[in-house]
């Protein structure tokens, strides 16, 4: 009889212990793949390639080149996290108002990426759009 009223409180304690639990998942060591910090990659969108250098965790630079050969390029403060061994978010604000949040995958060569920019004809003053891209470690030296 004693063992019956302990499974009761023992499975309040459990999901006790569960809902109480960091709400931020921890980076699994066993999940690591190559850090992202320190790093040279390429990403590949539909209508532009870019190389970005992540110099540490609040700088990037990137070089853009579009289609037509045009060339944008620059140093940007950002905000950076690492959400598990290969799940990287960062954002920032360039210098003429472009936002860019991106979700990098190290793991599977992914990156979705969030722009947002000023349109003087959305009611907002802004337009946005998402972007799915391919992403590869530089591996020149």
């Amino acid at each position: 009889m004693k063992a019956i009223t302990l499974i009761p409180g023992l499975s309040i304690f459990l999901l006790f212990q569960a809902c109480a639990g960091n709400s931020t998942p921890p980076v699994e060591k066993s999940d690591a793949t190559e850090p992202l910090i320190g790093k040279t990659a390429k990403i590949t969108y539909p209508d532009f390639s870019a190389e970005v250098q992540y110099l540490n965790d609040s700088t990037v630079h990137w070089k853009a080149v579009d289609k037509t050969g045009k060339i944008n390029e620059g140093m940007e403060h950002i905000s950076y996290k690492q959400l598990n061994g290969h799940l990287y978010f960062l954002n920032w604000i360039e210098k003429d108002g472009l936002t860019v949040s991106q979700v990098i995958n190290t793991k599977e060569g992914e990156v979705d990426a969030f722009l947002s920019y000023k349109d003087d004809k959305s009611s907002a003053g802004r337009a946005a759009q998402f972007l799915k891209g391919k992403f590869e470690f530089n591996t020149k030296k």
